[in-house]
């Protein structure tokens, strides 16, 4: 029976390194960080400009690893979506000196909070920034405010920073800041950033590249609404999505109106 019990596993265990490959749990457990190199020369693309390490488990040591590693020179995109490198994973690839021609970051789900925010702030290696992904990873307020205050991210043109913990106060240290001409894109669908948020949004004067406003799922009322629609800081403006708020019938019409006048895509529903 233990023969038979022992075979079991080892076909398990084979076939979970066959289906999960060597990012999966497997190479977690049995390689740790000193199999990220390995796993970098199985995903750079051939020029060296694009890696894709998404669904891994590199954690903050798997991500201290990576920074270390000279065949990263040339990268311009890196994937690291639900990794959980934490702010400790961040800090480290802040300090790294193979991440300067990055162009194009996705975070998605790696638990970086505001302190994970403040270390790629802090560090003088993104500046070439065009898209910056930080889907679901605890960043608040305070972290959005140094986010905004930082004039490094003027080539940035895609933010996402939806499913966060941002209030109105967020919102409106993002929405007074001047530092962010070339935005084209900016997601903050799921967040906390109310009435109080968007109107500060509309009085924003630092956006003029802005197209797509992402604002689903934010608390926000008529007042609120009708604030962005008569806003005159966007005019460039092509969709407006505030789905999943707290809209009336009678807001819906002046949505409606909004959209035939201006020819901009607002989507309530």
């Amino acid at each position: 029976m233990n023969r038979i019990e022992n075979g079991f596993r080892a076909g398990c265990l084979l076939l979970a390194i066959l289906v999960w490959g060597p990012s999966g749990e497997a190479w977690a457990q049995e390689g740790g960080p000193e199999s990220v190199e390995d796993l970098v020369k199985a995903r750079l693309s051939e020029d060296g400009k694009s890696l894709d390490l998404s669904g891994g488990t590199l954690g903050p040591e798997g991500a201290a690893k990576l920074a270390t590693l000279e065949s990263l020179g040339k990268l311009e995109t890196l994937l690291l979506q639900g990794n959980k490198i934490t702010y400790r994973g961040m800090k480290a690839l802040a300090k790294s000196p193979y991440l300067v021609h990055l162009k194009h970051l996705d975070l998605w789900g790696n638990l970086l909070g505001d302190l994970g925010l403040k270390a790629l702030v802090d560090s003088p290696h993104f500046k070439d920034l065009v898209a910056l992904k930080l889907w679901k990873n605890e960043i608040g307020d305070d972290g959005l405010a140094l986010f905004a205050e930082s004039a490094q991210f003027k080539n940035l043109k895609i933010l996402m920073l939806n499913d966060n913990l941002i209030t109105p106060e967020g919102l409106a240290a993002l929405a007074q800041s001047q530092n962010f001409p070339a935005l084209e894109t900016l997601n903050l669908f799921r967040n906390e950033v109310g009435d109080g948020g968007v109107e500060a949004l509309a009085k924003a004067q630092g956006f003029p590249n802005l197209q797509a406003l992402y604002l689903g799922q934010n608390q926000i009322t008529d007042a609120g609404a009708l604030a962005l629609l008569r806003s005159r800081g966007f005019p460039n403006l092509k969709v407006l999505d505030l789905v999943l708020n707290r809209l009336t019938e009678k807001t819906l019409v002046e949505v409606f109106q909004y959209n035939k006048e201006k020819g901009v895509q607002v989507i309530t529903r």
